[in-house]
């Protein structure tokens, strides 16, 4: 069609000029001998070839949706000379291809300037330019004898290749079953008879593979192997049983001796437990009398205005006493602890009275040792759920242990208060020392003593910060530290929400 439309613009002169050379018009154009040699190529077919463009002069070549979407395509991109795709066409599925058809200057004479200007063949002028576009041809082509094609040579290979795969199964079978299957199937029953019977007679392997007569060479070298070792294994199995038997015994012997050796630990152990409770529970007594007797005559000695020197000399009597009570204290509550029968008696408490209370043993320490003590509580602090005694004595360890520490003239503080999620944090802080980070974890461990050295006011027995983490897990607590080298340490006590009323 391109070319004939090429042949009709170049001939248009040629046809319409007579012998007589008079120019007469035949109705003969581009157009029409396009449009009548893609009739007669569609012809007797399913396809069909046809000319558009937007507003053509005959109404039949007006362009439908896909058409319409590839003349905008060559209208917005003039590189474009082809456009094609799959589209529904009279209600089937086609493939629709479009070819643009360019304005040359032959096209003016019947389609340029002036615009409504009648051509020669009676039509108005479009008023084409070079850069218009001068439409597309159209070709229509039915998909669905090209797709009943492909599915008939799909369904004949198809065929083909199942049939060859069959001929080439069975022939591969038949082979196998020969050389392969039928040797290994006589290898498995030499297999069962030898498991049966402990020999086995020679294997047929005639037309097997050199694989095959290899296995079978090497499993009859190992039954004949197997057989020299079976006539001697029942021996060393009755040898062998009598070895075990006796490594049984003294396997036994030793677990008796385990068990003996167990029970005597264990009766020395609970006489340790018993032999240091007994001997704290007998050592509390005299040293509570001791801190009465010193407090009395303290008191007269002060009413009856003694020597400044004499009063020192009782404080130092209770000083150490209390100090020697409180480690005897601990020390029971750690024998407790071993013995599985260190309790929490949880009920509601109020923890002004908890540091009321471990103020007046705090206090008088402070004071003696020149160390500022004070506490607060916020206001907005709530009533816990725990065990009076060991948050009393949680706090005294924590606070004499900053004492410990701080230098006179130095500070304690114990402040409580709420956290954001409802929390009740007991913090007790010092201006002492400090702990060195690679220590902080090692000064809950028991009889831990980081600091050895004459900064420290009063020995102790490395007890009471384990027993402050035992008191705070005993009740669900946590306890943790922060603390630098000469910048103080400060102790923090967590009381979940969960545990406040």
């Amino acid at each position: 069609m391109d070319a004939v439309w090429t042949f009709m613009d170049n001939s248009q002169t040629v046809i319409n000029t007579g012998g007589d050379g008079s120019y007469h018009f035949k109705g003969l154009h581009c157009s029409i001998v396009g449009k009548s040699v893609g009739a007669i190529f569609s012809y007797d077919s399913e396809y069909t070839i046809r000319y558009t463009n937007f507003n053509p002069r005959n109404l039949q070549d007006r362009p439908d949706a896909f058409e319409a979407e590839a003349l905008t395509a060559f209208l917005e991109d003039p590189t474009l000379t082809e456009y094609y795709g799959y589209a529904d066409f009279d209600g089937d599925r086609h493939f629709r291809y479009l070819r643009k058809l360019e304005v040359d200057a032959k096209c003016l004479t019947c389609h340029g300037e002036p615009v409504g200007e009648r051509d020669i063949t009676g039509a108005v002028r479009e008023g084409w330019t070079l850069e218009s576009l001068g439409g597309a041809i159209s070709i229509i082509v039915p998909i669905e004898q090209q797709r009943t094609a492909v599915y008939e040579d799909l369904r004949s290979d198809i065929i083909f290749f199942l049939l060859s795969l069959l001929l080439i199964g069975a022939v591969v079978l038949l082979t196998l079953s020969r050389s392969i299957l039928r040797p290994l199937t006589n290898i498995s029953d030499a297999f069962d008879s030898f498991a049966e019977k402990r020999r086995v007679a020679p294997i047929e392997n005639q037309g097997s593979t050199k694989e095959i007569r290899e296995l079978t060479s090497h499993f009859e070298n190992m039954t004949g192997e197997l057989q020299t070792l079976y006539s001697s294994l029942e021996e060393q199995v009755a040898e062998r049983t009598v070895n075990l038997r006796r490594a049984n015994a003294l396997l036994e012997e030793q677990r008796k001796e385990l068990e003996d050796l167990s029970i005597k630990l264990a009766k020395e152990s609970q006489f340790k437990s018993d032999m240091l409770s007994m001997v704290n529970h007998e050592l509390r007594t005299p040293l509570t009398s001791i801190l009465t007797l010193t407090q009395v005559v303290e008191e007269k000695a002060v009413e009856a205005s003694e020597a400044v020197t004499d009063l020192d000399s009782w404080n130092e009597v209770q000083k150490n006493s209390k100090i020697l009570l409180e480690m005897i204290n601990n020390m029971l509550d750690m024998a407790r602890s071993d013995a599985g029968q260190l309790q929490a008696n949880i009920e509601l408490v109020d923890l002004g009275d908890v540091l009321t209370a471990a103020g007046i043993s705090l206090v008088p320490l402070a004071t003696h040792y020149k160390v500022d003590y004070t506490t607060h509580i916020n206001p907005d602090v709530p009533l816990v759920m725990g065990d009076f005694e060991k948050l009393q004595r949680s706090i005294e360890n924590l606070v004499s242990n900053a004492i410990k520490f701080t230098p006179d003239g130095g500070s304690a503080h114990v402040e409580v208060s709420c956290d954001e999620a409802g929390d009740v944090l007991i913090a007790v802080s010092d201006t002492g020392i400090g702990i060195d980070p690679a220590d902080q974890e090692r000064v809950f461990e028991r009889f831990v003593q980081v600091d050895s050295t004459s900064t420290r006011k009063y020995n102790g027995s490395g007890l009471g910060l384990a027993l402050v983490r035992q008191y705070c897990e005993l009740q669900h607590f946590t306890i943790s530290v922060e603390s630098a080298l000469g910048a103080g340490t400060t102790f923090t006590i967590r009381i979940p929400a969960e545990f406040t009323e």
